[in-house]
Order: C-alpha cells, then structure tokens, then sequence
C-alpha cells in the first residue's frame, strides 16, 4: 500500500519563535512534527542541542514555535483526523544572520489532501471609475 503524500503547505513561517535558532544546532531538512497546543494552536516541535552543565550536548524534543492562523486552518483537519503529515524545516534565519530582526524558521507540510476544505474563490474585482469611460468610448466607436 502506498503512502503517497502532496505538499499541504510548501513554505510557511513559524511564528512565536521559542529558542535560540543558532544554538538549538537546527538544520534544514531536519524532522519536526505538529501538535496542537493547549490555547488552540498548533506547535511546531523539533530536535533540539540541549547543553547539560555546559558540555555535554544531549538532543531533546523542544517547541520551536506555531503555525500563523492561515496554515492552522489548513493543517488542523489533517490532524483532527490523525494523518500522519512529513514537516521539514527547509529554511532557516539564525540570530546572527538576522541583521537585528527576529530569527526565522521555514518549514514545509507534506500529507493526504482528503481533508483540506475547498478553497472559496473570490469573485473578479469590478470595474472602476477610471475603466468605464473607456468601455464607453469603445463602444461607441
């Protein structure tokens, strides 16, 4: 049986970052995973470098942060039903390379697209006050 998996979320930004990027010693292509947090949202969690006295490097599941509001709809039926979804960090902004804004984490959502709700298409804007005299004119010519 195949476990074919389509891109949910190619690129979305987590927000609220919770560590220190650069040494927490992500990486991109690293595996997180999503869970939903106890006030509704949902936490993007990672292996993260924890340093014991100092010295010893263990790796530890840490909460990097959560999904903005757009890509929690998206990702929340996927996990109300259980999907097993692949979450890849694919880009990274560590504080140093920041330039004095905050650190950045990317990551991409792969899943079975059973559960996405259709997307409502917007109507086409109507024409403007600047667009109708030119209707006119060429109507009229």
């Amino acid at each position: 049986m195949s476990d074919a998996k389509l891109a949910l979320i190619r690129k979305t930004r987590v927000e609220g970052i919770a560590v220190h990027v650069n040494r927490a010693g992500l990486a991109i292509g690293d595996v997180a995973w999503l869970e939903p947090l106890s006030d509704g949202r949902i936490g993007v969690f990672a292996q993260i470098n924890r340093r014991f006295l100092g010295l010893i490097t263990r790796w530890r599941p840490g909460f990097l942060g959560h999904l903005d509001p757009l890509a929690e709809e998206i990702v929340a039926p996927s996990l109300a039903h259980g999907d097993r979804l692949r979450v890849r960090i694919i880009d990274l902004v560590p504080e140093h390379l920041a330039h004095g804004n905050p650190p950045e984490v990317h990551i991409s959502v792969w899943g079975d697209p059973r559960h996405l709700h259709p997307v409502v298409r917007l109507a086409p804007p109507q024409a403007t006050a600047l667009e109708s005299p030119r209707r006119r004119l060429s109507s009229i010519g």
